[in-house]
């Protein structure tokens, strides 16, 4: 059943056109991933969708109800995490959590049971620090805390991972992906890989139109990958002969030990035996890349430079 649905959504600033006849579905209990480059419109549908700023057309449902710029009462079911979360430096982490407990009129004596758990379910570490001490992926998990205490149907991030060390995003991504069961996830990101991990649908953004949307593992799977990876004892050979003689070989490169490339379109899996051959290079293994959301991504936008 869809939670979220927009359609038909159109934003301008000015002359520009910043949503042009947006349509989007979010499932219930789906962590769906709303991808695209930056200025794509991301953050202008995040807003629109919590009434931040106001749209021009289109309609927005929630729960199966259209939404109506005079009544807030969705909001009560709904999360949103921005970019970049912005606390009170000299309050602690836990101290955020009750203000923002009396703010959304949790009663007090219900408060400290939530909060602890909450704290413990996101791992919020040194939850009796001040928020000055705090990293910005500390903050980014304070922030997620405090839209968990309105035990929200939809949550909504905003680029969550975007200024975060690898073991930082692997840490907000797993706990993303511990919450799955108990609510709708809309996540906003750039990052590719991000969204391969944890999403079940995604949908591609550009110019402010929805390019592509579904699931995840059908998108990987719509077209068969042109890019190749060769294991050989003698790797730096085989480089050589793809680089000066594959001319069927888009793009070569040396990667890990590994000789990766890409085929060109009128290219053939023979084309790279028949030239193994005749220079009588042996490799070890020879397999197709599995496709990755970037592929799909480039695949998708190139599609849509030369329609």
């Amino acid at each position: 059943m869809s939670l979220l649905k927009i359609e038909n959504l159109v934003k301008t600033y000015g002359t520009f056109k910043a949503l042009n006849q947006l349509n989007l579905e979010v499932k219930e209990k789906e962590i769906y991933g709303f991808i695209g480059r930056n200025g794509a419109g991301k953050t202008t549908t995040l807003h629109s969708i919590m009434q931040f700023i106001s749209f021009d057309e289109g309609i927005i449902s929630f729960d199966g109800k259209p939404l109506n710029k005079d009544d807030n009462s969705y909001k009560e079911y709904i999360s949103f995490v921005p970019d970049v979360p912005s606390f009170p430096e000299y309050l602690k982490g836990r101290e955020v959590l009750m203000l923002t407990a009396d703010f959304i009129g949790i009663q007090k004596e219900k408060q400290k049971a939530l909060i602890d758990s909450i704290i413990e379910k996101t791992y919020l570490p040194y939850p009796n620090k001040k928020v000055s001490q705090y990293s910005r992926g500390m903050k980014q998990r304070l922030a997620i805390a405090c839209g968990l205490l309105k035990q929200p149907k939809l949550l909504i991030m905003d680029e969550p991972t975007s200024a975060l060390d690898p073991i930082g995003r692997k840490s907000l991504l797993d706990l993303i992906k511990s919450l799955k069961n108990e609510m709708t996830i809309l996540y906003s990101t750039h990052i590719l890989s991000d969204a391969q991990n944890v999403c079940d649908r995604i949908g591609l953004i550009e110019n402010g139109t929805l390019l592509l949307e579904g699931d995840i593992h059908e998108v990987l799977n719509h077209k068969t990958t042109n890019k190749y990876v060769i294991e050989s004892d003698k790797t730096q050979e085989v480089y050589k002969l793809f680089s000066k003689h594959a001319k069927f070989v888009k793009e070569v490169d040396l990667i890990d030990n590994q000789v990766h490339f890409s085929l060109k379109e009128s290219a053939k899996q023979r084309d790279i035996h028949a030239l193994l051959a005749t220079y009588e290079v042996s490799i070890n293994r020879l397999y197709k890349q599995s496709k990755s959301l970037e592929d799909v991504f480039m695949e998708v936008l190139d599609n849509e430079n030369t329609a």
